[in-house]
């Protein structure tokens, strides 16, 4: 959950609500009359009318594709570009009717249930990584034909007589990263009639993730090492745990030994009471892992509230909440409020990691307690050895205890067992394999974006690309 890996989730969430509904509908100054509202300019073959150059050493390339996101021309401004030299990307867009695909020709003003998929896959890759754009998608839906729209992977405006559609997509990250949740297509669904469609704009840039600081990565890294502390201290808890079941096995012996006979009544309570010196030991033996126990939950406790409290979207929604910071003692309901605006995978991750936290540091408080009553029990225990002749009538029901004890302390043995397989291993097997891989990948990812910054310009220092998709009449 650190900041600056979260930061690209959000930063394309920002410029997509910011930039998309702009960027749309921007008209092209030096166009003719028939093409104003296009970004840019074009005639029926597929070449470019007067577009804004490329200028400095930020270089904007265009490129003119077909419906299904085939590249058909390439221009650096307003010159058209033959040198042939690969893109760092492909686009791929596709149409379905009422779910068989179809082309986007025949799909002209054709009625039914429509879905279009908008597809990116980076091609680039610098040092075995893959160069990570960031892809913004803009277009317009006629609202009088396009009913129940749906977007899976953007976002919805309504204006007027049409929607505003910002699709947000992320190219390279997930492969870069290992993982399958951040978006590399986004897809609408809608329920149409005579279908026709607008023009369509994705501009793709990569500053968002090669601007990054990774400087801060080390915050995880922190969080790996306080992981393995608390797999320590488990190991710790799992030790006594079979220790207060052993000692709680002999003491439900030496109980049961003083119900079969008399004789053997004496050697049944120092069992008992050995049992209970154990059961101490073992105790002793969880308390003493104590410290590094509470010292690993308060480190996930520190390191995520301070992700949360930095991450751009959650300090927006705070200042909307009217909540200076999340704390430990609102958390709970604060990241609740949070989510009931805006449902986020992290979010729920970074509020289960805090309950997790805080439920081990109370976990400790309670063996502390427990430890200290096994001590009292130890010493009990032998007072009851030394006063044997006037225990014997309280033997039925120590033995009816002493059952129940045993019978508690499998129980726990096999929880705790459980826990530290189920939940423990696999969270320390993800922080120093996952986790640490992951913030490695983060590094590498944004070193990358940074390799790439210009397509035909030598001295750019900085380039976006911006896809043209001819509306379909």
């Amino acid at each position: 959950m650190n900041k600056k890996i979260i930061t690209p989730i959000c930063a394309v969430s920002a410029l997509a609500l910011v930039t998309l509904p702009c960027f749309t509908f921007m008209n092209n100054a030096n166009a003719s009359e028939s093409t104003k509202g296009d970004l840019i300019a074009t005639t029926n073959d597929f070449t470019l009318a007067n577009t804004k150059l490329s200028s400095g050493k930020d270089e904007t390339v265009y490129l003119l594709a077909d419906a299904d996101g085939l590249i058909k021309s390439t221009f650096i401004g307003s010159t058209l570009y033959s040198e042939g030299k690969a893109l760092p990307f492909e686009v791929k867009v596709t149409y379905s009717l009422d779910g068989t695909e179809i082309s986007a020709s025949d799909l002209a003003h054709q009625s039914g249930h429509v879905k279009i998929s908008y597809n990116y896959n980076a091609t680039a890759t610098y040092q075995g990584r893959k160069v990570p754009f960031v892809a913004l998608t803009g277009l317009n839906l006629d609202a009088t034909k396009f009913k129940n729209v749906q977007v899976n992977g953007g976002k919805i405006l309504r204006e007027g007589e049409n929607y505003t559609v910002a699709g947000i997509s992320v190219l390279g990250l997930n492969e870069n990263l290992g993982t399958d949740f951040l978006p590399a297509s986004f897809s609408i669904e809608a329920d149409v009639s005579d279908f026709t469609l607008d023009t369509v704009y994705t501009l793709l840039l990569n500053d968002v993730i090669a601007d990054l600081d990774t400087s801060e990565l080390s915050n995880i890294d922190g969080l790996v090492s306080s992981m393995n502390q608390l797999s320590d201290g488990i190991d710790q808890i799992v030790l006594g745990s079979t220790a207060l079941s052993k000692g709680a096995g002999e003491l439900s012996a030496g109980v049961k030994t003083l119900q079969t006979s008399a004789s053997t009544l004496s050697d049944g309570i120092s069992s008992a009471a050995a049992g209970s010196v154990e059961l101490s030991q073992g105790l002793e033996t969880i308390t003493a892992n104590d410290e590094s126990l509470k010292q690993g939950a308060k480190a996930i406790i520190t390191s995520t509230l301070q992700s949360l409290n930095s991450n751009p979207t959650v300090m927006y929604i705070l200042s909307q909440l009217k909540i200076k910071a999340i704390t430990l003692e609102n958390y709970d309901s604060v990241i609740t409020k949070i989510l009931e605006i805006k449902d986020d995978t992290d979010l729920r991750q970074a509020k289960s990691l805090l309950d997790f936290a805080t439920g081990v540091i109370g976990y400790t408080q309670g063996v502390e307690a427990a430890a200290s009553g096994a001590s009292e029990l130890a010493s009990g225990l032998g007072l009851i050895n030394s006063k044997m002749p006037e225990l014997i009538s309280g033997v039925g029901a120590l033995a009816s205890g002493a059952d129940e004890l045993y019978s508690g302390s499998i129980k726990l043995k096999d929880g705790i067992a459980a826990f530290k397989a189920e939940g423990i291993d696999r969270l320390v097997s993800f922080a120093n394999r996952d986790l640490a891989g992951f913030t490695w990948n983060a590094r590498q990812s944004v070193s990358a974006a940074k390799s790439y910054h210009n397509y035909a310009n030598p001295s750019a220092e900085s380039v976006k690309f911006i896809v043209k998709l001819p509306s379909i009449k």
